[in-house]
């Protein structure tokens, strides 16, 4: 890890969990202003000098409420008896000042960071400013710098204009405002709560009542599901509910728009009523239910879930609380996904405005999920994609539950799993980072999958209520993800294959019919669909490539990679620990996760069997998964430890209080999973010339970015803001959604027409005749360089370069605020 990405980490951590748990104690003690790591990478050759009619200055966004002062590394330079000035203004261009400070120059003696205080900014969370020092009369100093790419938010300024460097600072918080700021959050994430509740368990919790039979049996034991359990398989009921309801609707020629979030809350919630309206009328029983509680083994268990629970929702919407936009290049092809499900009030088939694509096959369980956000709560589509995700993050988590008690028998094995999951486990808490979202939506969806087909399929007799919960919930997952369908396939035939040992494996065989069909049923008209674009073929290449003709590219794509990135080592030694202890008990629910995720290896790798197919399964996909049986097995070993000391009087509290620890702890590493230097391709000070673009450039403006070649250099990509112009400014680019590469485009050679732009620059350069001819004829007007300078995921020479633009007279600088350029290109034949 970088040096950069140290800092950065350490500030995420000191600002967001030293806020949120020591700040009420500051406030106590009378502490002193909190102070956050902003920009602290200092360049001994960067420094730049400030004197007298030369003003140094820094954009940044404050990441919390109560600023009060900036800290800057001084340099004493030239003595003199002037005073510096510090001027907090909301951008370089605005005149009038927020706030102001002064630091006598003869105070700047040795190299040190020197504040400047000035009264609180009250709302300053998420805000834009501009600090600028001036000297006023004689004397110099030196300001601390550091290179452009150390801070995202903004730059440094010399004489109001901007430099590709970044002031060496600190902000000042008072904690005051902090604290009131955090409490206005956590208002809002009880709204998002409830909005998720409504969303994402109501229409799965009224599918429960009217489907699930008062005892399943799994085994040889009956078993009643608990309310903890109801809420997570219902969570991924509702998840699966909505990509069906999108696709069958389409069928019929129905685009419901907003009613697709309204109609499934509204039927639930009248279900719930009806079903529970006799509780309302016996105010006594639900004391006397809840008195039993209270006494009864499950409060402890209870209690230490919905610990965990909170925290992991906590953690995950503290984390994003000053993200502009989703991350990496796949939140921006999910983004447009959902947007155009918006625009169309359903599904569509045709990508105009946004991109030339004329086919729509992609999975889009996520996007709905996204959709019916918006459309319930009026947020942004890109600010919905973010929120939708964290919330999906946290049900991912919550769905693991039941399916780890059903393994175990044990409620303390649902909390174990959820505990290693959510907090003390990198995955899926990560996935923000590349916006891996529907992915995440399928294994939210997965182990509610897993839970009701073995249900119905072990159960005394065939139960047709089962049965069609496995329906929609294998029908809606395989809408959503179709590699996570595979997941779940591979479980089913672990669970025929242990079936094949006992005398019902007829019935077994039988069942898995009977749920398949109707599953099939209402995934086919999909997966018919699907042929028109080359998702498809191409994995139909896959499976067909036989090991010794696997290409390199695969085989890199496919490499595991650090264990340790994706599960702490002490868990992956654990692992096999709690796998070898459930088998050597002869524990049949450990046995089947352990065969499942074994299968789902050699499905993946099957070149070790040396059979074809390697690549239809990435490692990388598989691995990222691992949190699922890792919870579920160290749950399950949690479980049996704590029977062992089932006697002991205070054994039930104590592993309360003891997973409570472990979650706060695990917070703190959480926290510093969040990545956005080296993710993030839209930032604030991108979201600022997007806005300058929509007012002043025509709407037929056509816009050069960065992309590079990915995936074998068989598509390309965008690496900065610049591949989001067409979401947040209106305005076509040359780079389309990555789906480009398995979408038909508005003629038969566009992937081909495409990649030929990025290709010609490679070689001949931005200002080749060749390269301007084929601007010319593609009608491209602007170049646009986003704050990151086309280097997110991109370490290669190819990157369009703004002094290289900015000497040519083939272009013309028109913008240029922190390190965002944008160039007019001058149509002059050359020489």
């Amino acid at each position: 890890m970088s040096f950069f990405s140290k800092y950065k980490v350490q500030r995420l951590r000191r600002g967001l969990v030293v806020i949120l748990i020591g700040v009420s104690l500051c406030l106590l003690t009378g502490c002193s202003d909190f102070v956050d790591r902003d920009q602290l990478n200092i360049s001994p050759v960067s420094g730049i000098t400030l004197d007298f009619g030369h003003p140094v200055g820094q954009t940044f966004v404050a990441q919390h409420a109560g600023l009060n002062g900036v800290e800057v590394w001084l340099e004493p330079g030239q003595d003199g008896q002037g005073d510096i000035h510090l001027h907090l203004r909301a951008d370089p261009q605005a005149v009038d000042d927020l706030a102001t400070a002064v630091l006598p120059l003869k105070q700047v003696t040795t190299p040190a960071f020197y504040r400047f205080t000035f009264s609180p900014q009250s709302n300053s969370h998420g805000r834009h400013f501009y600090a600028f020092l001036e000297i006023e009369g004689a004397g110099a100093a030196q300001v601390g710098a550091g290179p452009g790419e150390v801070y995202l938010d903004g730059a440094l300024y010399r004489n109001h204009e901007p430099l590709d460097a970044q002031m060496v600072f600190r902000l000042i918080y008072d904690p005051r405002y902090v604290l009131l700021d955090l409490g206005r959050a956590a208002l809002d994430w009880l709204g998002l709560l409830f909005v998720a509740g409504l969303l994402y368990v109501v229409p799965g919790w009224a599918l429960l009542v009217l489907l699930w039979p008062g005892t399943a049996l799994i085994g040889d034991e009956g078993h009643h599901l608990s309310w903890a359990e109801r809420l997570s398989i219902a969570a991924g009921l509702s998840l699966a509910l909505y990509p069906l309801l999108f696709l069958w609707t389409d069928l019929v020629g129905l685009h419901l728009g907003s009613l697709y979030a309204w109609l499934p809350v509204i039927g639930g919630l009248v279900v719930l009523i009806g079903h529970y309206r006799p509780w309302t009328w016996q105010p006594r029983a639900m004391g006397e239910a809840l008195r039993g509680w209270a006494r009864s083994e499950h409060v402890w268990p209870d209690l230490a879930l919905l610990a965990v629970m909170g925290l992991v929702f906590s953690v995950r919407l503290l984390v994003v609380r000053t993200l502009d936009a989703p991350m990496w290049g796949d939140s921006y092809q999910h983004t447009m996904m959902a947007q155009l499900l918006v625009d169309h009030g359903g599904l569509f088939d045709s990508w105009e405005p946004y991109a030339a694509l004329q086919t729509f096959t992609y999975h889009f369980g996520f996007h709905t999920d996204v959709a019916v956000f918006h459309w319930m709560t009026g947020i942004d589509l890109v600010q919905a994609v973010i929120w939708t995700g964290q919330l999906l993050n946290i049900l991912a988590v919550l769905t693991l539950y039941p399916l780890a008690v059903r393994v175990s028998g044990s409620r303390w094995a649902g909390v174990g799993a959820m505990l290693l999951a959510g907090l003390l486990s990198p995955m899926p808490m990560f996935y923000v980072n590349w916006g891996r979202y529907t992915q995440l939506a399928g294994q939210a969806i997965l182990p509610a999958a897993v839970l009701i087909t073995w249900s119905a399929l072990e159960a005394p007799r065939r139960d047709w209520k089962l049965i069609g919960l496995g329906w929609i919930t294998i029908g809606g997952l395989a809408l959503t993800h179709y590699r996570v369908l595979i997941f779940y396939l591979v479980f089913v035939l672990a669970l025929v294959l242990l079936a094949l040992r006992r005398a019902t494996w007829r019935r077994t065989l039988a069942r898995v019919a009977w749920v398949g069909a109707g599953a099939a049923v209402l995934f086919l008209p999909w997966f018919a669909h699907t042929f028109s674009g080359g998702i498809i073929r191409n994995f139909g290449r896959q499976l067909t490539t036989s090991a010794s003709q696997v290409s390199a590219f695969t085989q890199q794509y496919n490499a595991i990679g650090d264990l340790s990135f994706y599960l702490s080592p002490v868990w992956w030694l654990t692992l096999p620990l709690a796998a070898g202890i459930g088998l050597w008990q002869r524990r049949r629910g450990t046995l089947m996760i352990a065969l499942w995720w074994f299968l789902l290896f050699i499905a993946t790798n099957p070149a070790l069997l040396h059979l074809p197919g390697t690549g239809a399964i990435s490692n990388f996909a598989l691995f990222i998964a691992t949190y699922i049986p890792a919870g579920l097995l160290v749950g399950d070993l949690m479980a049996l430890l704590l029977a062992r000391f089932k006697h002991w009087r205070w054994t039930n509290m104590s592993a309360a209080l003891l997973m409570i620890a472990l979650g706060l702890w695990g917070m703190w590493g959480r926290i510093g999973d969040l990545r956005a230097p080296q993710h993030a391709m839209v930032t604030r000070p991108d979201l600022r010339a997007m806005a300058w673009i929509q007012k002043n450039t025509p709407e037929d403006a056509r816009f050069l970015v960065n992309s590079f070649f990915a995936y074998g250099g068989s598509v390309i990509v965008g690496s900065d803001g610049g591949w989001w112009l067409p979401l947040l400014a209106g305005r076509e680019n040359t780079v389309p959604p990555l789906n480009y590469g398995t979408e038909q485009g508005t003629w038969p050679e566009y992937r081909e027409w495409v990649n030929e732009l990025t290709r010609q620059i490679q070689g001949t350069g931005i200002d080749d005749p060749g390269t301007l001819a084929l601007l010319q004829e593609r009608g491209i007007t602007y170049v646009y360089i986003g704050q990151q300078q086309g280097r997110v995921n991109y370490n290669g020479p190819d990157v369009l370069d703004p002094e290289t633009l900015r000497h040519s007279r083939h272009y013309r600088s028109v913008y240029h605020r922190d390190r965002v350029w944008v160039f007019e290109v001058n149509n002059v034949p050359s020489q």
